[in-house]
């Protein structure tokens, strides 16, 4: 039994095997009936995330309309966590934690001609999530530098219904599945955050130093950068510089942020499931940053990334 959870084989395929395996629209076609459900779709409901064994369920309420999407996230176990975010933008967040542990939603622009050249699309059949019909459609990589995924959609919405991420080993790192959904349109009410939800202070226009000395020197094929963002969750915070890459699908997000006078900081490598922490100091111009990436990709390509960095600390020493 621990080998059937852990494995894609036994995880997914299984519930496969009593469906027909040819579908009216390919992988492509499902892709982008995903994507647009993300700004045509209401909805509220109750879905679970694992990853390393470790459970945790969430509710989440999501209004798409003329004005937008607005999402509010909740907890409702363990830590309370919340969050709620408009057009993308954190309005306000219990923690840094609520915001950075999300990674259900399906990415809200996405090109699956273009993820093609990264990934193998197949669809595999169909099965049921929270008691809808879903089409299961699988992305195997066409190199060792990120994950397998599979995204269970919603046949009548196109929703991302369930997730899982898998790597090279078909060992299951994360597991993303509502349990619960209903759509339609929420009351104002339905997305108000709660007390404990503390607003983020907006994005600073000003940049922390020359971009050029903390993009990394190499990325993987196909990853590209958002814009920076320099913010502090709380007022009283030092702001961090945040900047997410992504191929369409997988993403990591660098945060820079200065180091003190005197501050002392290592070198780090972590991970946590699917996710891989790797830190680097840099200094640039005789002060001291931590770079800190943090994301869904393989720790040998987060090292990787982290030692391109053109002045890391190690290096000036020499």
């Amino acid at each position: 039994m621990v080998g059937c959870r852990r494995t894609l084989s036994c995880c997914s395929l299984a519930a496969l095997l009593i469906s027909p395996l040819t579908q009216a629209r390919d992988a492509s076609q499902w892709l982008q009936g995903m994507v647009d459900a993300v700004g045509q779709q209401s909805y509220s409901g109750a879905f679970v995330y694992e990853r390393s064994g470790s459970f945790s369920t969430h509710h989440i309420w999501h209004r798409a309309d003329d004005d937008g999407i607005t999402e509010r996230l909740l907890r409702a176990d363990g830590e309370p966590q919340e969050w709620v975010r408009r057009d993308g933008q954190v309005q306000c967040a219990s923690s840094f934690a609520a915001v950075s542990g999300w990674h259900g939603d399906a990415p809200a622009t996405l090109n699956p001609g273009r993820l093609e050249r990264w990934y193998a699309l197949d669809v595999l059949g169909k099965t049921r999530v929270a008691n809808r019909p879903v089409t299961v459609v699988a992305m195997k990589p066409r190199d060792s530098f990120r994950y397998a995924y599979e995204l269970y959609l919603d046949d009548q919405t196109g929703m991302l219904l369930k997730s899982l991420l898998i790597n090279e080993r078909n060992v299951l790192l994360e597991r993303f599945q509502f349990t619960d959904v209903h759509f339609g349109e929420l009351d104002d009410d339905q997305l108000e955050a709660g007390p404990g939800c503390l607003a983020v202070a907006e994005p600073q226009p000003e940049k922390l130093v020359d971009t050029s000395g903390w993009e990394p020197g190499w990325l993987p094929p196909g990853f590209t950068a958002g814009a920076p963002i320099v913010r502090a969750l709380a007022s009283n915070e030092s702001p961090v510089m945040s900047q997410a890459y992504s191929d369409g699908l997988a993403r990591f997000t660098l945060f820079v942020e200065p180091l003190g006078e005197g501050a002392l900081a290592e070198d780090l490598l972590a991970q946590l499931g699917p996710t891989v922490a790797v830190s680097r100091r840099l200094q640039i111009d005789g002060t001291g940053y931590l770079a800190t990436i943090v994301g869904e990709i393989p720790p040998a390509t987060a090292e990787r990334i982290a030692a391109s960095f053109p002045h890391s600390a190690g290096e000036i020493a020499q």
